[in-house]
């Protein structure tokens, strides 16, 4: 158990210094990922304004809920 113990902080050791030291790279982002990117976020807030619409009334009566001022304590 030892051994697999020390095994596994080695292999975490190894991988923070090559994480923390990297090699030079050679390579770039293209035009088009920028694109790409852009699609994404826009194709999220648009997810999460259809998922707000559907939802709304549910939302709304959970907001309500929370600032009602009915006393259920009795």
């Amino acid at each position: 158990m030892k051994i697999l113990r020390h095994a596994l902080r080695m292999c975490g050791l190894v991988l923070a210094v090559s994480l923390l030291f990297p090699r030079r790279v050679y390579g770039y982002i293209d035009p088009g990922t920028g694109s790409y990117i852009f699609q994404i976020v826009i194709a999220a807030f648009v997810a999460v304004s259809f998922a707000v619409k559907v939802y709304w009334n549910k939302i709304k009566k959970f907001v309500a809920g929370l600032f009602s001022k009915k006393n259920d304590a009795h």
